[in-house]
Order: C-alpha cells, then structure tokens, then sequence
C-alpha cells in the first residue's frame, strides 16, 4: 500500500515535473530523498503501476533510475495472487529480482466477476476483459470491475461492447501460464454463496434463459468440462436434477503440414428440466444480471409460484 508520504512525495514530484526537469527534481527535492522514495515504492509498485502513478512513461523512469544508480528489474518481477478472505501483499527480494505475493479477498462480487470472465471475457497477462450486448449487464459489470482498478470502455458498431480492467492480481487469480487456476475454482465452490454468484454469472454469460411456448428453456453450454462438472455436481448437491449432453464445437478441421487436423474440442450442456425450474431460479436465476435472461426468471416465478 502507498502511504501518506509516499502519497505528498508523488504529488511534489507531479508539481515540479509540469515546468521542471530531472535535475529540478533532484536539486529541490534531493537525490537522496529521491532514491529512498523509489526504493521503498519499488518494486512494492511494479513499473507499469509506477507509470500510471507518477504519470510518465516508462523511458522515463529508466531515465531516473539510471540517473539515481538504481537497477530496474521489470521483467524479473513476478506476480502471483492467492484467494483468500483477507487482502494482502509482500514482496519478496530475490537475487535476480523481486517476487510479489498477494492474497486477494473473493467477495461475492468478485466471485461474479470471475465466473463472468470465463464465460464471455479475456484473461491477459495484466488485463480482464468482458463483453456483451446487453445495457444493462454493462453497468452492473461496470460497477462489479470498478473498485479493482482502471477500465477501458470499448464500444463496437454492432453494438457488443467491452469492459477491459487493468489489474494483474485479478488476472492471475483467473488465469496462470497453465490456464484456469484451479486452486481459486476450488476456493469458490467450497463457498456456497461464493458458488452461487459464480454460476449465476456464468449462465449469464453462456447460458440460455428463454420462453417458447408455454415452456422454459434452461440451458448452460461451455467447452471447459471442469467448469460444467464443478456446475453440475453443485446443482446436484442442492437438489436440481439435470442432464448433460455433449456434441463436437464450431471450430473447424484444418490442413496443417498437407495433414487434416480434426477437431477433437467437445461442448457440454447442462439441461435443467421443467420440474427443477422453480429450484433452479431460486439457487441461481434469482442472482442473473442480464437484463432479458432476468426478465424471463421473473415469468418462471409467476407461472411457478415462489419467492
């Protein structure tokens, strides 16, 4: 965390940058004082955060470091983020770097916005993104994302649009170098409230909530099987029956090297029947965002009956 001197140290050097120089700033704040700011605010804050922080580019702070004496090992910093109740972060030194260990608290919030993210999103190394059409679910997403940091709002001519959130812990706890963080998938489906807002927000996000005729259509569709087994067996656990399909993707074959590839990747649906409509809205519709999905809970709740 950036304390209150660190906090009046970057506003000096905001005000002294607008018409000076790095030797404006050594001469009037000290070089001295300047490099024990930088080394009890790095690598606490790594580069890329310092840019936004302090406003300047990273050949700047290059620049600086080389000017002070000071060695800059961004591509020697690592990030790696835990699930947990509390906040919390240390950085650990190491000889040809720094590592940065952070526990981050999955709020029922969080929890949405991770089971969101897999479903209709984009885990970058230092990003999240999430993406939709629907007006209503951007500003609940909006207001979700923004307690965690910045976020680029892209709109598209077609109408979808894009959330992009810029923080590295968030991204980590989602997505490693080896794919979807099991430990944080386990984390959340121990938590019974925790489970719920996860596979609320996942059905918002590739799931089917929808009326024809006289009957309600509920179904969940996903390539990840540990994602839909994790679902399944939760429902299951709480009293709602259901059945799963699987048929071959949309991803097509492809020639590679004069050899045809086949597409081996499989979607799962999971199907919940008419009898396990009413228990299903009551465990996880009643926490849907989507503005058309949430819509066709309420008429289930009307020709059902329930709270």
């Amino acid at each position: 965390m950036i304390n209150k001197i660190d906090i009046d140290m970057i506003n000096r050097i905001k005000e002294i940058r607008k018409k000076g120089n790095f030797q404006t700033m050594k001469k009037v704040i000290g070089e001295n004082e300047l490099k024990q700011f930088f080394n009890t605010i790095y690598p606490k804050c790594s580069i890329t955060e310092l840019e936004g922080i302090l406003e300047v580019s990273d050949s700047t702070l290059q620049h600086w470091f080389s000017r002070l004496g000071m060695p800059m090992v961004r591509n020697h910093i690592s990030n790696l983020t835990y699930p947990a109740d509390f906040n919390s972060q240390i950085v650990i030194q190491e000889r040809n770097g720094a590592k940065k260990v952070s526990a981050v608290n999955i709020t029922p919030e969080l929890a949405y916005i991770i089971g969101f993210s897999l479903g209709d999103g984009s885990i970058q190394k230092y990003a999240v993104e999430v993406f939709n059409r629907d007006n209503n679910l951007r500003k609940h997403l909006f207001d979700l994302l923004r307690p965690y940091g910045t976020i680029t709002v892209v709109d598209r001519d077609d109408g979808l649009w894009k959330l992009r959130l810029s923080n590295v812990k968030i991204a980590n706890l989602i997505k490693d170098e080896r794919g979807v963080r099991e430990d944080t998938l386990d984390y959340i489906f121990a938590d019974e409230c925790l489970a719920r807002q996860f596979i609320a927000a996942f059905w918002d996000a590739e799931g089917t909530v929808r009326k024809q005729d006289k009957y309600f259509h509920l179904y969940l569709y996903n390539s990840n099987h540990d994602i839909i087994q994790r679902i399944s067996k939760f429902l299951k656990a709480n009293g709602i029956e259901l059945s799963i399909s699987e048929r071959k993707t949309r991803d097509k074959d492809f020639v590679l090297n004069g050899r045809l590839v086949k597409s081996k990747k499989t979607m799962q649906r999971i199907s919940i029947p008419k009898s396990a409509a009413l228990r299903w809205v009551e465990l996880i519709g009643t926490r849907l965002l989507h503005s058309k999905k949430r819509n066709t809970v309420n008429e289930i709740l009307k020709v059902y009956g329930g709270k």
